[in-house]
């Protein structure tokens, strides 16, 4: 399929367009019928290969716009991906991830890989008034605000450790993050690279980033691979379900119940629509950006290589 603004098509074959953009420049288009070992029956079994037919349209048709306004990820099931919080194991090699914002409420992620190179999502934190909900926040709501050293404290005391603190309450104060013997030992940590952006000033004399302080406060992370395509099929990969034993299906991806923000944003992350049609937005298709803070934490994780290590077990 063509875009409006393609003029003077002219068919040399099938499968074959030599077109011109409005500004006089030639776009030669290819598709797959321009091939004759791909046939209609070819076409009809390759189809069943995608999640949605507008996968296939964008894909193989050439439909720039074919998936405005369509879930990110319909491969998402909560009867599948979903699962009760004591179904998560107990042990397995631990990651987590955190998104930071100047003006909402930072998200973290944490995910255990068992020795089957499954993926448990099994806890999240994301301190908003609309966490879990539907809606966005309103211009008439007012968000809780939280210091580095508030998130820094809480992360260490969810994972059962604990920050020391040297030189408390002075400008130059930092932590040293100390695993407790029961306590959970996160293996690495990554951050949104906004981070070494976004100024922590308001806490402090000291002006730093985010991702400065959060490592001074004991919370060391590394940088993701940002790119959202890459992240998307990443995720994708994770989604897919198997059949094992029995007929059951079995994906890659669990997520426990008690994550109830990425669970939300997994069923309500859709593609932008055009509102008005040009030659550059022809060429993009990207996820709506608002209210993905958990998805955006999962596919760092998804693009950063992660795996079962028996030595690292907590």
């Amino acid at each position: 399929m063509t875009s409006p603004s393609l003029l003077a098509q002219i068919s040399p074959c099938p499968g074959v367009w030599l077109c011109r953009t409005s500004d006089g420049i030639p776009v030669l288009q290819l598709r797959y019928w321009a091939d004759p070992d791909k046939t209609a029956e070819w076409a009809s079994k390759e189809q069943k290969k995608y999640t949605t037919d507008a996968f296939w349209k964008k894909e193989m048709l050439g439909d720039a716009h074919a998936l405005e306004g369509q879930l990110v990820y319909p491969e998402f099931d909560p009867a599948v991906h979903v699962i009760p919080d004591s179904r998560v194991p107990k042990q397995g090699c631990r990651y987590m991830s955190i998104d930071p914002h100047p003006r909402t409420p930072h998200a973290m992620l944490w995910v255990l890989i068992d020795q089957f190179d499954d993926w448990f999502i099994y806890r999240e934190l994301w301190p908003s008034l609309v966490y879990g909900q539907s809606r966005q926040v309103r211009d008439t709501d007012t968000e809780k605000s939280y210091t580095v050293r508030d998130y820094s404290e809480a992360i260490a005391w969810i994972e059962g450790n604990e920050i020391e603190w040297r030189n408390a309450e002075t400008g130059e104060e930092y932590g040293v993050y100390r695993v407790k013997d029961k306590g959970e030992r996160v293996l690495e940590r990554y951050m949104d690279q906004a981070g070494k952006a976004f100024k922590a000033s308001d806490e402090a004399s000291l002006i730093e980033t985010y991702a400065r302080r959060y490592s001074r406060y004991g919370i060391d992370c590394r940088d993701p691979r940002k790119a959202h395509e890459a992240g998307e099929d990443a995720l994708r990969e994770l989604l897919a379900t198997r059949t094992i034993d029995k007929g059951v299906v079995w994906p890659k991806l669990h997520v426990a119940a008690s994550c109830t923000e990425l669970i939300l944003e997994f069923q309500r992350h859709r593609y932008k629509r055009t509102r008005g049609w040009t030659d550059e937005k022809d060429l993009k298709q990207q996820g709506i950006e608002a209210r993905s803070h958990q998805l955006d934490n999962l596919r760092y994780l998804a693009t950063a290589d992660l795996s079962f290590i028996k030595s690292a077990v907590s």
